[in-house]
C-alpha cells in the first residue's frame, strides 16, 4: 500500500507534490492520503471532455469494429488487422510471434529463429478476423513473387482441396 501511495505521489507531481526526498517519508503522504486516492484526471477545459459519459467510455477503451460508417454505412476494416496478420487465400490467418524485435542482443540464435517463423491463428480467431475486416480483404490477392505462394493452397485437406486426388484401382482383382 504504501509503495503505491509514493508512485502516486511521484506520477502526480503537477498537483504540487513533494519532492522524492520527502515524499518516500510518511509524514507528507499520510498529509495528502485524500488527495492520493481521488483518479488522476485531465485538466483540458473542453466540455467534451468535461461530459462525465465521455471520460467513462474513456476510461474503458476497448478495439471495437464500425459497422456502420456515417458516410456510406458500410463496414469498416480494422486496421491493425492488417498490420499485424495476413490472410491466406484458404481462409487462415497467420501471424509472426511476438518479441520478435525486442531485445535481440541476449537471446540466442536458435531463439531469433523460432521467433522469425510465422504461427497460424486456431479457427475462432480466422472468423473473428474475418469479421473485422470487409469482402476487399477476403479476396485472394495476387502478388508478384510473393513469399507466401505454396500456402495458399491446402490440398492436404479435403475441404479446401482444388485437384482431384488420383485414383489407385484395387490390387489384386
Amino acid at each position: 500500500m504504501f509503495r503505491v501511495l509514493v508512485r502516486r505521489a511521484l506520477q502526480c507531481s503537477s498537483r504540487a507534490f513533494p519532492t522524492l526526498q520527502n515524499a518516500t517519508r510518511l509524514q507528507p503522504i499520510a498529509s495528502n492520503f485524500s488527495t492520493l486516492l481521488k483518479p488522476f484526471t485531465c485538466t483540458v477545459n473542453s466540455p467534451l471532455l468535461s461530459n462525465p459519459r465521455v471520460q467513462e467510455i474513456g476510461n474503458n477503451a476497448q478495439r471495437s469494429l464500425t459497422k456502420y460508417t456515417l458516410s456510406k454505412g458500410r463496414r469498416r476494416t480494422c486496421k491493425a488487422v492488417l498490420k499485424r496478420f495476413y490472410r491466406l487465400d484458404w481462409g487462415g490467418w497467420i501471424h509472426t510471434k511476438c518479441g520478435r524485435n525486442k531485445k535481440i542482443w541476449q537471446k540466442h540464435p536458435a531463439r531469433m529463429r523460432r521467433l522469425r517463423q510465422h504461427v497460424f491463428c486456431n479457427g475462432n480467431q480466422n472468423t473473428l478476423l474475418d469479421k473485422m475486416v470487409c469482402n476487399f480483404w477476403r479476396k485472394p490477392k495476387y502478388y508478384v513473387e510473393d513469399p507466401y505462394e505454396p500456402y495458399h493452397n491446402r490440398e492436404e485437406f479435403k475441404y479446401t482441396s482444388a485437384k482431384p486426388k488420383p485414383y489407385f484401382p484395387p490390387q489384386g482383382v
